[in-house]
């Protein structure tokens, strides 16, 4: 009789560890696409710069290092892996589109400038992209962080070898 007790003990502790296994494998994969949506729109916010930079160097107010800064942005070297470098990286390019677009206030004849205009509005609107995919990752980020805190399941979390995830937090609002 005890022995079916334990068995059944360990059976339903068995069905319990998979299923936690499985929510966590769920959520990983759920961070790691938010992620790649996420990365896929900082990618296409990146493809933009040579054309901002080259609409910057005809604005008399920007100094020509500048205009060479923001086009080195586009470098593949520039392109960061690690997550504190990224944020930073987005960081310096968001301040450097401000910059443009700062100085783009004080030319109204750029409003009728067809390519121009067409240049901002993909601008802007990446970067509405840019921000929804950055509060999908984070929530799905801060899921997940809670689910690996949570006890018994942080032990599990740690045997799978499942860590936490860093927030991607910058403000890319222009």
């Amino acid at each position: 009789m005890v022995a079916w007790f334990l068995f059944g003990a360990m059976c339903i502790l068995v069905i319990l560890l998979v299923l936690a296994y499985f929510k966590f494998a769920s959520l990983n994969k759920q961070v790691k696409k938010a992620w790649q949506e996420l990365d896929h729109q900082l990618k296409f916010r990146t493809e933009l710069i040579p054309s901002v930079a080259l609409s910057a160097a005809s604005l008399p107010e920007l100094e020509r290092d500048f205009v060479y800064q923001l086009s080195s942005l586009k470098e593949p070297k520039q392109q960061k892996t690690i997550l504190k470098e990224r944020v930073a990286y987005e960081t310096q390019l968001t301040q450097a589109l401000q910059k443009v677009f700062e100085a783009v206030k004080k030319h109204p004849e750029l409003t009728t400038d067809e390519h121009f205009t067409k240049l901002q509005t993909s601008v802007m609107q990446s970067e509405k992209k840019i921000q929804a995919a950055k509060k999908k990752y984070n929530s799905a980020a801060h899921t997940f962080n809670i689910i690996t805190t949570v006890i018994p399941l942080n032990l599990i979390a740690k045997v799978f070898e499942m860590n936490p995830y860093d927030y991607f937090d910058f403000d890319s609002s222009l």
